[in-house]
């Protein structure tokens, strides 16, 4: 049966338990490349299992980037498990995305020191950590024993495992893709470029060493301008950008069907977000679909009738051109998997908002402009 070996981890909280029983699970190795760890109740649970895997001699490499560090001050909790000690830049910046983005129920400041559990996981001898290098890496991944891949756009901190703390609901997904095989296949792709499985395919932009490879905007552009019948785009984040607005709209005029989903109150470039749909719609004169979703939609997604895709590259500059990024594009056909994704996919735009004229979206134009700036 296709994708047999792979099962949809919809959210966090169906996420977080399958990620803790395979680490639990582990016997030999174990690979995290993660964005963001929080040290929040999630971000220790996930440390503490870490800890234990290494005790019973599970080899660990944990590679966190330091890259987002920024977010991870600014926002929630605003503690990170491994980046405590800042520099000035960094506390700049900090201090503008709290500026810019204040956050109602968040905590003005928290007090941020290394725990007894950070040191027993930096000074274990069983685990390696990378956790200071400047990446600019976006992308989230688990390799269990070298025969478990999980991968898609969830961070570790509370917010992806249920509600952040103004109240919103988080919506993503990853995916548990069993079988050395597979692994295998997503090690070709980030060593050498290959895709070598039958039946879906790895995008990756990858920055490592002398190896600059940046395929997640072409991919993208591709699917747009392939959609025959369809052409579904969840995204987190949604910028303007003018080859993208340009295919979405001449797919519209060959009579794709296009739904476009934000959240409708995003953490951050919300102004950007809307801006985005409300072009879209006005220069299709009404005639895409747009749904604000309640949710904070974290998820990156895009479906034509040939594939779905997702993973942690939003359409943004910084995305395409600076971030190191990971999607899943899998082939769009009847198989319990695929019919699981669409779903939860048609169950998220049943509780979402209808937006049925351009003229229904507002947006703060100085705020966008900014925010065009940074992202």
């Amino acid at each position: 049966m296709k994708y047999a070996d792979f099962t949809l981890l919809v959210d966090g909280k169906n996420a977080f338990p399958e990620i803790l029983s395979c680490i639990e699970s582990a016997q030999k190795s174990l690979v995290i490349n993660m964005f963001i760890w929080r040290d929040d109740a999630i971000g220790n649970r996930l440390a503490e299992t870490v800890l234990r895997a290494a005790e019973r001699g599970v080899q660990v490499t944990l590679s966190i980037d330091r890259y987002g560090v920024v977010l991870e001050k600014a926002e929630e909790c605003k503690k990170s498990f491994f980046h405590k000690k800042l520099t000035l830049t960094e506390r700049i910046k900090i201090a503008a995305l709290k500026g810019f983005y204040p956050m109602p129920g968040a905590p003005k400041r928290a007090k941020d020191e290394y725990t007894p559990l950070y040191e027993a996981i930096a000074n274990h001898p069983n685990i390696t950590l990378d956790t200071n290098r400047f990446k600019a890496d976006h992308s989230k991944f688990y390799i269990i024993d070298e025969e478990i891949l999980i991968l898609g756009g969830i961070n570790v901190e509370d917010k992806e495992n249920g509600e952040d703390m103004q109240g919103r609901a988080y919506q993503d997904y990853m995916v548990k893709i069993v079988g050395k095989a597979h692994v295998a296949a997503f090690l070709e792709k980030r060593t050498t470029g290959r895709d070598i499985a039958e039946d879906y395919f790895f995008g990756l932009n990858l920055k490592e060493g002398k190896t600059r490879r940046f395929e997640m905007e072409e991919l993208y552009l591709q699917m747009i301008n392939s959609a025959k019948e369809r052409l579904y785009i969840t995204m987190a984040y949604f910028s303007p950008l003018k080859r993208f607005m340009q295919a979405i709209v001449k797919a519209w005029e060959r009579g794709v069907e296009i739904v476009l989903m934000i959240p409708r109150r995003a953490n951050f470039q919300d102004d950007t977000n809307r801006k985005t749909v409300k072009k879209l719609l006005k220069a299709t004169k009404n005639g895409v679909t747009v749904y604000f979703s309640p949710k904070m939609v974290h998820t990156k997604m895009v479906i034509n009738d040939g594939y779905i895709s997702f993973g942690s590259t939003n359409i943004t500059k910084k995305a395409f051109c600076q971030l190191d990024e990971l999607n899943l594009f899998v082939q769009n056909e009847p198989c319990d998997f695929q019919q699981k994704l669409l779903k939860s996919v048609r169950e998220n735009y049943e509780i979402s908002e209808k937006i049925i004229d351009y003229k229904q979206i507002k947006y703060n134009k100085l705020r966008a402009f900014f925010e065009g700036m940074l992202v």
